[in-house]
């Protein structure tokens, strides 16, 4: 009889799921913690889950602030701080310029990777052609001698003349202190040349004052 009576009682609340099923409320904790919506305030959540918005997001100032990358799209933290070259210290780099068309030029920019205390002004650029013989200045390709001086090397050539250094910020014939850039003139239906460079930073007095600003009728 007793089984009978529990039986019973089971199938009367298995019909009855779908009412009371609809009847039930919401959970008042989650792991005995409350929770609000994401419009609650920082004093309101405290302590408690915060569930997202509509779009699936949290709030912006869920977090205080987040903890300090190391590495920022597989960067060093490091690479991402702007440096100043140490007064004395050599950077080296490669340029090459191509180009065609008779009676036109040739150009490359080159960044130094640092930043030049100073500029280094066109008195103190060195430009040596193929084959030109090295300088006390500029005693051979890496090499740099003075501070505050660019040697630019060509390591190969053909059918350009009057390799220049100068300032592609603003058309001077100085550099800037993030860089220079390398022209010549096309005398050749196909022209080439490319090479390698030295710079040695400076500061203020291994240098003269900044040159005035090249004529209009720079190519550039």
């Amino acid at each position: 009889m007793r089984t009978a009576a529990v039986a019973l009682l089971v199938s009367v609340l298995a019909m009855a799921s779908p009412s009371v099923a609809a009847k039930i409320k919401n959970a008042d904790k989650v792991d005995g913690k409350d929770a609000v919506g994401a419009a609650a305030s920082v004093k309101q959540r405290k302590g408690k889950l915060v569930a997202t918005n509509r779009k699936g997001y949290l709030p912006d100032n869920i977090i205080r602030s987040a903890r300090n990358a190391d590495r920022l799209d597989g960067l060093d933290s490091a690479a991402l701080v702007t440096r100043t070259a140490a007064r004395g210290e050599v950077l080296r780099g490669e340029w090459a310029a191509w180009g065609g068309g008779n009676a036109s030029y040739v150009e490359d920019t080159v960044s130094f990777g640092k930043t030049l205390p100073v500029r280094v002004p066109s008195t103190r650029i060195t430009v040596l052609d193929e084959g030109a013989p090295f300088t006390a200045n500029c005693p051979g390709p890496g090499q740099v001698v003075p501070r505050a001086w660019l040697c630019v090397y060509t390591n190969t050539q053909g059918g350009v003349t009057g390799l220049n250094g100068y300032n592609a910020s603003d058309g001077s014939d100085n550099t800037s202190t993030i860089g220079f850039g390398v022209y010549g003139d096309c005398i050749s239906a196909s022209c080439y040349q490319y090479g390698s460079w030295a710079v040695r930073a400076g500061s203020a007095a291994d240098a003269p004052p900044r040159p005035a600003p090249r004529a209009a009728s720079n190519p550039r």
